[in-house]
């Protein structure tokens, strides 16, 4: 009962949100990561008001699937997605490990919006698992209600591309 009463008192929660930086290193590699760039001058965050950015992330992301797919083999999009989701899903489990036992150790933790960062990546299954296997964020409220968004978001996608 306490429960449904503290989920009722929520107030909607707060989109997940990571900022992607660009970062152009001195040997002209593209990198795109969430901790910034080396530089203060390089360090602009993509937003989606700046169309131009989140197409060149776009095409830097094709770009390097393209480089990929001949090792794949000929893979189909489906092996494609269920290779991806298990790949995500292994980080995201060592991720949640990692984060328990520097919790447990008093260490410096990894953020939640990397661990929602990587559920969102497609690794929401290994999340899940560690939540049951190893006990981590499975008590915290705040973070369930995002964890579960991101699952729906997910088995709403694929049951579109599924049924279309």
């Amino acid at each position: 009962m306490r429960r449904v009463a503290a989920l009722a008192s929520l107030s909607v929660a707060a989109p997940v949100s990571a900022e992607v930086y660009r970062c152009v290193q001195p040997d002209g590699v593209v990198q795109y990561t969430d901790r910034g760039c080396a530089s203060l001058e390089a360090s602009q965050p993509l937003v989606a008001s700046n169309p131009g950015a989140l197409t060149g992330l776009l095409q830097h992301a094709e770009s390097g699937v393209r480089q990929v797919l001949p090792w794949l083999g000929g893979l189909s999009l489906g092996q494609l997605v269920l290779l991806t989701y298990a790949f995500m899903s292994l980080v995201c489990f060592v991720a949640y490990w990692r984060d328990k036992r520097f919790a447990v150790a008093g260490a410096q933790r990894t953020p939640e919006s990397r661990l929602h960062l990587y559920e969102l990546l497609g690794g929401w299954p290994g999340g899940l698992m560690a939540q049951r296997l190893i006990r981590h964020k499975s008590r915290k409220v705040a973070y369930q209600v995002k964890f579960w968004l991101i699952v729906a978001v997910h088995l709403g996608l694929l049951g579109f591309w599924v049924l279309h």
